[in-house]
């Protein structure tokens, strides 16, 4: 079975509505100290692992296709400025309205009550390459900072 590049995105799209963003699938860890979410379909793997404490979290993203890695994306984000439940209802709330937007790089915006979420790249990139940030402003401060990295690699 051959991979193809728009099921990739579909698929990585698809599996943060049923990881994070949709507050689901929390497995238990490989790595000690960790948080470990993933989503299965097929021949598909969606595999986010990462680490929270003292309003920062680290991760990686990974998709594997028959058992291989062929997408991968690192995270760092800094949320001191808010709350952990802050932070998951802004950005669970712009994952999910804008899911289909492929944010990692095209600019997208989204704003609810106080809050306004942008994520924005540092070049036209596409699912081969992609880097830039995400911000969450609360009345017009910038209280949540979000950078990440990565691409195609099989």
């Amino acid at each position: 079975m051959k991979m193809g590049m728009e099921k990739l995105l579909q698929f990585l799209l698809k599996s943060r509505t049923q990881t994070y963003a949709g507050g689901r699938g929390k497995t238990k860890s490989i790595l000690d100290g960790s948080v470990q979410l993933e989503y299965k379909e097929g021949e598909w793997l969606y595999r986010d692992i990462y680490y929270i404490g003292n309003g920062i979290f680290t991760g990686l993203e990974v998709v594997h296709f028959q058992g291989k890695p062929a997408w991968s994306m690192c995270y760092y984000g800094d949320f001191k400025k808010m709350t952990e439940s802050e932070v998951d209802k802004v950005l669970r709330g712009a994952l999910m309205d804008k899911w289909k937007e492929a944010r990692l790089w095209k600019k997208v915006e989204w704003e609810k009550d106080d809050f306004k979420y942008i994520c924005k790249p540092d070049f036209e990139g596409s699912i081969d390459k992609m880097a830039g940030t995400e911000k969450i402003l609360k009345v017009g401060e910038q209280v949540y900072t979000f950078l990440y990295a990565g691409g195609y690699i099989a």
